[in-house]
């Protein structure tokens, strides 16, 4: 989601003329584009911007947007003289025209936003939430849920592939909750019309939320050919006390199914959730549960975070942060250890196998790397491929973390 933001506001600064810098020296702008899901994201953004206090001068611009103006608003303005601009999320215009009023580049030509999208693309199909998940500030910071017409959505993914993307990523907060605001159709539906655009290599979702998951989406991955086998599902918690006291209007039960159903129809699935410990209640019998649900399953991915109470959050202003943080350390390090050890299992089930990898770059050796059709990093040996192809790779190698292998 933020990288989609960073994206649309940067095409808007490139069409308006300027050009981006990657040596922040020799910048006249800097942006701040911010998360504020965690605490530790939110500290990222004052620390930054405590160091960008040198890198002022009254010829440049200091800027910041993303979900804590939302949360914050002009009192980061007090808070920091040094920053000039707080930005509401989408609401790009008004900073652009501040912009062209205070530097004078009229001798040039607008750059192209064409050639901006690069090989993956990504689109906010649904901003907001409707859920109120007792940790969570999103519905604080990016508000109640609206959809974006799926003529508008398809409009954006036709012209991104023109300029050259080979994959869409459909964005939501909550993208299972889609619906076309014109026909009511559903996500279902918006991705069967996404795969057919002609040059179209790869499609993806996320995030789904387990409440509202229809098994029709699953039929249509299972189907398609550009749909990719990746499920980003996240479960917070493998007990039932602790989904409830969540907010999150599922059990675990519940959860199992779908994974089921979606493995029947896709054995192949790469399945990634997250999952936060020491949330405020969490026994050790809770924690274990949690525990014998990432064994059974066998994720891909878990993504795990330590809770940290946040401020405007039901559990935040309600509950005491009751579990000790060597405790949530403990519970942390226990399931990152465990999960190492699924995920070295699970990706070398791949070696000797032939997977199509879409290619997106190089990585710091040289090598081209992309993904597999599960979501899988895997880098390309002992060749050169252009970003945007799709390649056949006999895998070779595998750590928890990525596979390599030799194209076939």
């Amino acid at each position: 989601m933020n990288l989609a933001d960073s994206e649309s506001l940067s095409r808007q600064l490139l069409a308006a003329g300027y050009a981006e810098e990657k040596d922040l020296q020799r910048a006249d702008i800097a942006v701040l584009n911010t998360c504020v899901v965690r605490q530790q994201s939110e500290d990222k953004v004052y620390s930054k911007l405590h160091e960008l206090r040198e890198w002022k001068t009254p010829e440049r611009t200091i800027a910041v947007t993303g979900c804590i103006v939302k949360k914050e608003g002009d009192r980061l303005l007090e808070r920091f003289p040094q920053l000039d601009a707080v930005v509401p999320i989408g609401e790009y215009r008004p900073f652009i025209e501040t912009l062209e009023s205070r530097y004078d580049y009229a001798h040039g030509e607008p750059l192209p936003a064409a050639g901006r999208t690069g090989i993956s693309y990504y689109v906010n199909v649904i901003q907001g939430c409707d859920h109120n998940c007792t940790f969570c500030i999103v519905p604080q910071v990016r508000g109640r849920e609206v959809c974006v017409p799926a003529a508008q959505v398809l409009q954006r993914c036709r012209r991104a592939v023109a300029e050259g993307a080979r994959e869409v990523v459909l964005l939501g907060q909550n993208v299972d909750d889609y619906r076309d605001p014109a026909s009511g159709s559903g996500l279902a539906a918006l991705v069967r019309q996404v795969e057919g655009i002609p040059g179209l290599l790869r499609l993806r979702f996320i995030t789904s939320h387990p409440q509202d998951l229809e098994m029709e989406l699953l039929d249509v991955m299972a189907a398609s050919d550009v749909v990719a086998h990746e499920l980003q599902l996240p479960i917070q918690s493998g007990d039932d006390f602790m989904l409830k006291r969540m907010a999150r209007g599922y059990q675990v039960r519940h959860y199992r199914s779908i994974v089921e159903r979606a493995r029947a129809a896709m054995p192949d699935l790469g399945l990634y959730t997250d999952v936060i410990v020491g949330f405020p209640g969490e026994t050790e019998e809770m924690f274990l549960n949690t525990r014998r649900l990432l064994e059974d399953l066998e994720f891909d991915v878990v993504h795990l975070a330590q809770y940290s109470p946040r401020p405007g959050t039901h559990a935040g202003e309600h509950w005491p942060d009751d579990v000790p943080a060597e405790e949530k350390r403990r519970r942390l390090n226990d399931l990152l250890e465990l999960q190492r050890a699924i995920a070295g299992r699970k990706t070398a089930r791949w070696v000797g196998r032939r997977v199509d990898v879409l290619v997106e770059g190089d990585d710091e050796l040289g090598r081209p790397y992309g993904r597999n059709r599960q979501g899988k990093r895997v880098v390309v040996k002992r060749a050169r491929v252009q970003p945007g192809r799709m390649v056949q790779v006999l895998v070779e190698e595998a750590t928890p973390g990525q596979l390599a292998g030799s194209a076939a």
